[in-house]
């Protein structure tokens, strides 16, 4: 009972990092946020990330922790072995894609994922699907109660993300295994 409870506020927090660092990207793009905020969303971000995957996830999100096939001691001599394919059954783009020597990009946003992989589950699949419902309810109910006669074009987009985001990721909440 107590690993299951683990398991679903490991997941939560998980997803909860993940949409507050998605909010910090949004945020910072449409330059309206006060410092306050954009430090808040930060804070939650790192906070729950340290949380969720601990000192690792954090060390792999700021890019100072290498993680991969390469230096996890092993190896893929021909193909993709640690995929359970043969060079002959990988697809060239999907060889073309990893073969890089950079193991990841130097994009922040790029890095969560691998630094959420550990202690992403279902619960995270609902939180985020949760979680991008309320962004996208919320930015409607901002977009029918603003005061002025033409609304940010931004509100409309945080809608449609939202909306669409939620719609996508409802089907892993029911996936099986």
């Amino acid at each position: 009972m107590r690993s299951a409870i683990a398991r679903a506020l490991r997941g939560t927090l998980a997803a909860v990092s993940l949409l507050a660092f998605i909010s910090l990207f949004l945020a910072l793009e449409a330059r309206v946020t006060s410092p306050a905020v954009l430090g808040g969303l930060a804070a939650l971000g790192t906070a729950t990330l340290l949380a969720a995957a601990g000192r690792s996830g954090v060390q792999r999100l700021l890019g100072r922790n290498e993680w991969g096939p390469e230096n996890d001691g092993e190896t893929t001599a021909d193909g993709d072995e640690w995929l359970d394919e043969s060079a002959d059954d990988t697809p060239w783009t999907d060889r073309a894609d990893r073969a890089g020597d950079g193991s990841e990009t130097d994009w922040p946003l790029a890095r969560l994922e691998p630094a959420l992989d550990d202690a992403w589950n279902r619960w995270s699949d609902a939180a985020l699907t949760l979680g991008l419902a309320a962004l996208g309810i919320g930015s409607l109910v901002l977009l029918a109660t603003y005061p002025g006669e033409e609304p940010p074009l931004g509100l409309l987009l945080l809608v449609a993300f939202g909306f669409n985001g939620a719609l996508v990721t409802l089907p892993f909440v029911f996936k099986e295994g």
